[in-house]
Formats: structure tokens, sequence, C-alpha cells
């Protein structure tokens, strides 16, 4: 009896131990910002910034010595194209087709235009590397 107390201790232990690690995994943060605001993502951290409207962002990133920057999205650094394709047809909707036209559809990873679509139907001319951002302001 007393043995099997002890190992449900332990396992107790350790499933609270793994609730306490899951548990700082990932933080909400909401604000409302103003114009000029500035805020600060530390190093390595992902960010999903979601505003309903007029919101415009610009990011920038310093690295030093041998830190790498992973892109999700561009032409020729993103990191999703490097997955295997039966992987990408499991963790994203639709055919690996789409997710890397999808992904591809914008050539330079550093700057995504909001509203690609919108901006597309008013201007049909050809787009330079940077365009997608200034057309923002």
């Amino acid at each position: 009896r007393n043995e099997n107390q002890q190992e449900q201790r332990e396992e107790d232990e350790e499933d609270e131990e793994e609730g306490q690690e899951r548990s700082i995994q990932v933080q909400r943060y909401r604000a409302r910002l103003s114009p000029g605001d500035v805020f600060v993502i530390p190093a390595g951290h992902p960010i999903v910034v979601s505003a309903s409207s007029n919101l415009y962002l610009v990011g920038f990133g310093i690295n030093a010595e041998n830190n790498q920057r992973n892109f999700l999205a561009g032409e020729e650094d993103n990191v999703i194209s490097q997955i295997h394709r039966s992987v990408k047809e499991l963790a994203f909707p639709g055919s690996t087709q789409q997710v890397d036209r999808l992904l591809k559809n914008q050539k330079q990873s550093y700057f995504a235009n909001a509203r690609p679509q919108q901006r597309e139907e008013e201007s049909p001319r050809k787009r330079d590397p940077i365009s997608s951002i200034l057309e923002a302001f």
C-alpha cells in the first residue's frame, strides 16, 4: 500500500510539473496602440498581431554574431519551403501547391502587405521589392 501511495505521489508531481511547463509557454497581451507607439519583442520570440482596422506596422530586427533570421513567407528565405510536401499536406488546409503559392506570392520576406488583393485591384502595375510597405503609408 505504501508503495502504491508513493507511486501515485510521484505521478501527481510529474503531472503538476508538466502542467506548469505548458502554462508558461504562451502569453497574451492586449493593448490600444496610438500613432508613434513602439513595442519590443524579445529576440527569437514569435508574434502575431491582430487588429480590428487601420493598423500599419513597420518591423525590424537587430542581429548580433551568429543569430539567424527565419522567415515564414517570401520567395527564397521562407523556412516553410523546407518542410517536406507530405507534412505540408497534413499541417495546412488546402494542397501543398496552394500553400507554396501563398507563401511565395510575395518576393521579399521582410515586408508584408496586409491587403494585397485590394492593392492589386487598385494598381495592377508591376511592383518593386518594397512597394508593399510603401503603399501602406
